[in-house]
């Protein structure tokens, strides 16, 4: 009764861990690599009985090497037990580390964003522009990712986007193509959002008499305040301190 309690709270603990972590699949993973450690472990029943039928011999060689019973006329020397050394972790204790690592590595990229912004730290142009035109995001969890690919969306975006996101994390990651459901590209909700800007500013009134003096322009770029700031900081030049001149009155 109790290991099958201990079950119960194994698994209302794993359920709970499940629905609460970034990736579900790797936790209930772990949970199943923790109850199958524990399913190799006999309960407390069953540990009482074997020792019960198994008593140890009575009169047996004690550690010293003498018999327990004390007199005789030789000394007895019990075999010199040899303990082999310690074994390097293996199965589920090793894969429960590894998976914990692998998750933890893999919690920095918890959003598709992460995954965007790496592929421009890397400098990979090409498939920053393959990956911002091409795919049509479904579903998407740290190490996992499903999309949708666009007309012109190269054959081979999910192997090259995996073997890449791979080489970059040190951890596998699972990219594949589905055939519906995917949401815009980035690269179309870029450009609805400049289309967007576009209809507004041309309500403006004073865009809108620009346009009326001079027939056939059109509003090209929209910049904002803080991207007009930013790119007068970048074009500015460095403040230079006053020189010290020899002939000005001390």
């Amino acid at each position: 009764m109790r290991v099958l309690a201990r079950l119960w709270q194994m698994l209302m603990k794993a359920l709970e861990e499940v629905t609460i972590a970034p990736n579900a699949m790797m936790s209930a993973e772990m949970a199943i690599i923790r109850l199958t450690h524990v399913a190799d472990l006999p309960d407390p029943e069953t540990l009482i009985r074997q020792l019960q039928s198994n008593p140890p011999p009575a009169g047996g060689p004690t550690p010293g090497g003498a018999p327990a019973g004390g007199g005789g006329g030789g000394t007895l020397h019990a075999p010199a037990m040899r303990m082999s050394p310690a074994a390097p972790l293996r199965g589920p204790t090793m894969q429960g580390a590894n998976a914990l690592a692998l998750e933890s590595r893999l919690q920095v990229y918890a959003r598709f964003d992460s995954v965007i912004d790496l592929i421009r730290e890397k400098r990979d142009m090409k498939l920053l522009y393959e990956v911002e035109h091409g795919l049509r995001l479904v579903r998407y969890s740290p190490g996992r990712i499903e999309f949708q690919p666009t007309a012109d969306a190269p054959p081979d975006l999910a192997a090259l986007l995996g073997a890449r996101l791979q080489s970059w994390t040190q951890a596998r990651w699972g990219v594949s193509v589905v055939n519906e459901g995917g949401a815009p590209t980035i690269a179309e909700e870029r450009d609805r959002a400049d289309r967007e800007a576009k209809a507004e500013a041309m309500q403006n009134p004073l865009v809108q008499a620009v346009l009326a003096a001079f027939p056939g322009a059109k509003v090209a770029e929209i910049r904002t305040p803080e991207a007009l700031a930013a790119a007068a900081l970048a074009e500015a030049l460095p403040e230079v301190e006053d020189e010290w001149d020899p002939f000005e009155d001390g």
